[in-house]
């Protein structure tokens, strides 16, 4: 789907530039002299090498790539280990009740929090993630819906999470508003998502198909669209935190044929944004 997917010299070219930006004004003479050849490396690739013609994946759709995603979806992916440390923390400090996992997923944080004695109730649009939820949470509710209009009651849920997920929404206010509106008063609301720095450089979805790689687009928000859309919908912000980028999570496309200039470009960016809102009582 959409226009064909940028190659892969494409894509060298673009994190070459960007780590010269981030090195511009550093003392890094050497490093700048560095990307400067290897930028004309990669021009040479790009006319004599045919693999820096391919594609960097196939595009799908939320639905479709979902479907093909599940099956290795519980894998170590490159955010999780940087969304865990301060998304635990909020997790922890929830007292026990019941908690809306929307966005399930494959269940990886109802079953964390099920495990601390919630009740969970897990959202997803895609049949294939709920039945891995379902496997992980037998005595948790798991049901299909949209983030946009979430199939519970107003004020039906003690706390809410939603995360990674938000990216894939058009508009990240009216999801907002619904997490707040199936929250009780005095209920607090947890959002992790794709730094919006990450995504507006181009950072999508990646994840491995039968047919070779695959990614979904995801939508550019604002800092400001989060916590916009948390005081439209009558929310206090709690806390907020931007978590950097590490080497690890830095696996992209050209990781392995320009290291050095993808480490210098990604390592050290916002790359995953935690946020905190409280429903007020009144």
């Amino acid at each position: 789907m959409g226009e064909q997917a940028p190659t892969l010299g494409e894509l060298m070219l673009g994190v070459e530039g960007l780590a010269m930006l981030r090195l511009l004004y550093a003392d890094a003479a050497d490093e700048r002299a560095a990307r400067v050849a290897e930028v004309r490396d990669v021009l040479d690739r790009i006319d004599h090498d045919p693999a820096t013609a391919a594609t960097v994946g196939s595009e799908y759709g939320v639905a479709d790539g979902y479907a093909r995603w599940s099956p290795t979806y519980d894998r170590p992916l490159r955010l999780f280990a940087i969304e865990a440390p301060p998304l635990r923390r909020l997790l922890d400090a929830l007292p026990p009740g019941e908690v809306l996992d929307a966005a399930c997923g494959s269940g990886r944080h109802s079953a964390y929090l099920a495990e601390r004695g919630h009740a969970v109730t897990g959202v997803d649009q895609s049949p294939e993630m709920l039945d891995l939820a379902r496997a992980k949470v037998p005595r948790g509710r798991f049901v299909p819906g949209d983030l946009t209009a979430l199939p519970l009651d107003d004020a039906s849920v003690d706390a809410a999470l939603c995360a990674l997920a938000l990216v894939h929404v058009a508009d990240v206010r009216q999801a907002i508003a619904e997490l707040a509106r199936v929250v009780r008063p005095g209920g607090r609301i947890v959002v992790t998502d794709v730094h919006p720095v990450l995504v507006m450089l181009g950072w999508q979805a990646q994840f491995p198909t039968a047919d070779g790689r695959g990614f979904m687009r995801l939508h550019p928000h604002l800092v400001s669209d989060y916590i916009g859309g948390a005081l439209d919908a009558g929310l206090r912000v709690a806390s907020m935190a931007e978590c950097r980028l590490t080497a690890d999570g830095a696996v992209t496309p050209t990781a392995e044929p320009i290291p050095d200039a993808n480490r210098q470009a990604y390592v050290g960016l916002p790359a995953v944004l935690v946020a905190a809102f409280d429903r007020p009582t009144p």
